[in-house]
């Protein structure tokens, strides 16, 4: 005798099939999201930076007597 177990429809399998794409693709635009916001800080950040060195740089200099 064979042992069967309960089996999702056919249906409802396909159904997982095609949203799981979905589901893989929404991951990874929210990663490359994510990502994007990382860069978009460090970019300001660095161009925060370069313009405090700047001032330094022009302090030393002289140039803010």
């Amino acid at each position: 005798m064979i042992k069967t177990q309960n089996v999702a429809p056919i249906s409802k399998i396909r159904q997982e099939q095609e949203q799981d794409p979905v589901i893989t693709m929404g991951q990874e635009l929210s990663s490359l999201k994510i990502s994007n916001i990382q860069k978009d800080t460090l970019i300001q950040t660095m161009g925060e930076q370069l313009a405090q060195v700047k001032l330094e740089l022009i302090q030393l200099k002289g140039g803010a007597k």
